[in-house]
């Protein structure tokens, strides 16, 4: 993770519970549900900021790859915060960059996770990648502020 990294270069954030269900044998949040939290995260930003993703004919894409960073554990009965952008944009792909937190009962806030998905446009008629409509890049580089 870049040092200089703050959540305050994230302009979306959602809040999750942590549920028993989401707990492994050590009795923290098992890794394989941080996959969840960035996917509920990827889904809440394209649906807020980009108005996407509100039906299955839309506009669809596949992940390509996700990589995470796991910094600090995230124990029951805390708050999970996931601050979402788009860090970057190519022609068919683009990344979603993630800052997982952790806010315990005392509401202090701190950084569980880290992570980076790449995300690429599809087309399932024809089972290929596409290049990004103009209108999307064009709302992204607004957003974002990213060429």
């Amino acid at each position: 993770m870049n040092p200089d990294l703050s959540i305050d270069d994230f302009k979306h954030k959602i809040a999750l519970n942590v549920r028993f269900m989401d707990l492994d044998a050590l009795r923290h949040v098992n890794n394989g549900r941080y996959l969840n939290f960035l996917e509920e995260a990827r889904i809440a930003y394209s649906q807020e900021r980009l108005d996407l993703f509100n039906s299955i004919e839309e506009f669809n894409v596949v992940v390509a790859r996700i990589e995470i960073d796991f910094i600090s554990p995230i124990l029951f009965g805390e708050e999970v915060g996931v601050y979402t952008r788009i860090s970057k944009m190519g022609t068919k792909s683009f990344n979603f960059e993630s800052i997982i937190t952790a806010t315990s009962k005392s509401k202090k806030e701190r950084i569980a996770a880290h992570a980076n998905q790449t995300i690429v446009a599809f087309d399932p008629k024809i089972n290929q990648s596409i290049v990004i409509p103009e209108n999307i890049k064009a709302q992204i580089r607004e957003i974002e502020n990213i060429a």
